[in-house]
C-alpha cells in the first residue's frame, strides 16, 4: 500500500497533467531513504509499479510513444536496495535505465548489459561528461 500511495501522490497530488500518458522512471538510489530489508523495498517498488501500470496501460503520449514504468539505478545500488527480484514480481521485465558510465563509449557498451530485473532490457544508459549527466538511448 505504501508504494501504491506514494505513486498516486506523485501522479495526482502534484498536479501532473494527464499522468497516464507518461513513462514513469522509479529512481532507486542509495542516496534516497530505504529500509535495510530488501523485501520491504521491493514491496514498496511493486506497489508503485502496480499504480503506474494501472494508469498507463495501453496509453501513449502526444508523440505516440507508449506510456509505462521502468527502473532507474545502477546494478550495485539496485542490489543493495532491492536485492534479487523473483521472476513473478511486477518488477520483472521492466525496462532499465542504467546510470554509472563515465563516458559515452561506456554508456553505449552498457546497453548490452542485462537489465536490473529478470527478463528486463536496458533501454537507456547514463554517463557523465564535464560534470553533467547525459543519457544514451539503447533502442
Amino acid at each position: 500500500m505504501y508504494g501504491y500511495t506514494k505513486a498516486y501522490d506523485d501522479a495526482i497530488k502534484r498536479g501532473v497533467n494527464d499522468p497516464g500518458s507518461y513513462f514513469w522512471w522509479l529512481d532507486v538510489e542509495t542516496g534516497n531513504s530505504w529500509q535495510t530489508d530488501t523485501a520491504l523495498n521491493r514491496a514498496t517498488l511493486e506497489g508503485m509499479v502496480d499504480y503506474f501500470e494501472s494508469i498507463t496501460a495501453g496509453r501513449k503520449n502526444a508523440e505516440g510513444k507508449a506510456a509505462g514504468v521502468g527502473i532507474y539505478s545502477t546494478s550495485s545500488q539496485w542490489g543493495i536496495i532491492a536485492g534479487t527480484v523473483p521472476s513473478g514480481s511486477s518488477l520483472a521485465g521492466l525496462p532499465s535505465w542504467l546510470a554509472g558510465a563515465k563516458t559515452l563509449r561506456g554508456a553505449k557498451s552498457n546497453c548490452s548489459l542485462p537489465g536490473l530485473t529478470p527478463n528486463s532490457r536496458v533501454r537507456v544508459t547514463q554517463y557523465v561528461s564535464a560534470g553533467l549527466d547525459y543519457d544514451y538511448s539503447c533502442i
